[in-house]
C-alpha cells in the first residue's frame, strides 16, 4: 500500500476520532467517498506546492502584522499545513456533511484545496480569506491550475470581512493565520455558526504562545484568568503535527 494511502486511512481515523470525542454525531457512509475523491488536478497542484514549502519566500514592508507567524524581521514562507493535517481537515468536512466551509489564511492555498476536496462530497463551497497581495496571487493561479469551482478567495483584513459577513451561516472554519488575532475572529464567528460546527485552529504546540488569548476561551485551562466560553467545547490533539485544537459549538 502507497504511504499516501496509509496517510488517508491514517486521517479518516483521526477524524472520526475527534467527532467521538466532541461528541459531534457525523456520516460514517461519507468515509467511502474520502479516499479516492480528489481530482489529478489537484493532487498535482498539492504536490507543486509541497515541493515550494522549503524554497519559497517574501520579505514584507509592512511591520504591523505578523501574517501568521513573522516576527520582527522574519521572512514570510508558505507556512502550509502538514500534509496529515491537511488530510484530517478534509475527512471532517466530509463526515460533517459541512456546506459552508470557511478558512482564515490561505497562504498558496495547500490546506485550501484539501477542504475544496472534502466539501465536493457534500456539493459545499470554501471561503478562503487572505491579507498578503504576494500570496493572494499564488493561491489564485494554484486554484486555477488545480481546476476547482467550490473556491472564492476573499482579499482583506480577516475581521473586516466577518463583521459584513453575509454568505450564511458557517459549518466548518480552519484557523491558520494571525495568531495573537484569533481571540477577536472567535467573537466574530461564533454568531455566524450552526449547531455543532466546528473551528480548527492549527499550530498549537509551537505558537500557542501568540494565541493564548483564543486558548482562554475556548479552553479554559491552566491559564491564569482564564474564562472559558460556555458555548462551546474543545479537544487538544497534541501529537498530531504541529497540535491542533478543535472546538465544537454547543
Amino acid at each position: 500500500m502507497k504511504n499516501i494511502e496509509i496517510e488517508k486511512l491514517d486521517a479518516v481515523f483521526i477524524a472520526k476520532h475527534i467527532l467521538k470525542k466532541l461528541e459531534i454525531p457525523f456520516l460514517e457512509a461519507a468515509e467511502k467517498n474520502i479516499y479516492n475523491h480528489e481530482t489529478k488536478d489537484i493532487k498535482r497542484v498539492l504536490s507543486k506546492i509541497e515541493k515550494m514549502e522549503n524554497t519559497w519566500s517574501y520579505t514584507s514592508q509592512d511591520d504591523t502584522h505578523t501574517f501568521g507567524r513573522k516576527i520582527a524581521s522574519e521572512k514570510i514562507k508558505l507556512w502550509s499545513i502538514p500534509s496529515k493535517s491537511a488530510k484530517v481537515l478534509e475527512a471532517l468536512v466530509a463526515f460533517l456533511k459541512s456546506r459552508t466551509i470557511l478558512e482564515i489564511g490561505t497562504s498558496a492555498g495547500y490546506s485550501t484545496l484539501h477542504l475544496s476536496a472534502g466539501a465536493k462530497i457534500n456539493s459545499g463551497k470554501v471561503y478562503t480569506i487572505e491579507l498578503l497581495k504576494t500570496k493572494i496571487e499564488l493561491a489564485k493561479e494554484n486554484f486555477k491550475d488545480a481546476r476547482v469551482d467550490n473556491v472564492e478567495l476573499l482579499e482583506g483584513e480577516a475581521s473586516k470581512i466577518l463583521k459584513h459577513w453575509n454568505n450564511g451561516k458557517i459549518d466548518f472554519v480552519f484557523l491558520d493565520a494571525d495568531k495573537e488575532n484569533y481571540g477577536k475572529y472567535f467573537k466574530l464567528l461564533l454568531p455566524l455558526m450552526r449547531k455543532n460546527s466546528v473551528i480548527v485552529a492549527d499550530n498549537v504546540n509551537d505558537y500557542g504562545h501568540m494565541m493564548e488569548d483564543y486558548l482562554k476561551i475556548v479552553t479554559g485551562t491552566h491559564l491564569p484568568g482564564s474564562k472559558v466560553d460556555k458555548r462551546v467545547s474543545s479537544y487538544y490533539l497534541a501529537a498530531l503535527d504541529n497540535g491542533l485544537i478543535i472546538t465544537k459549538k454547543i
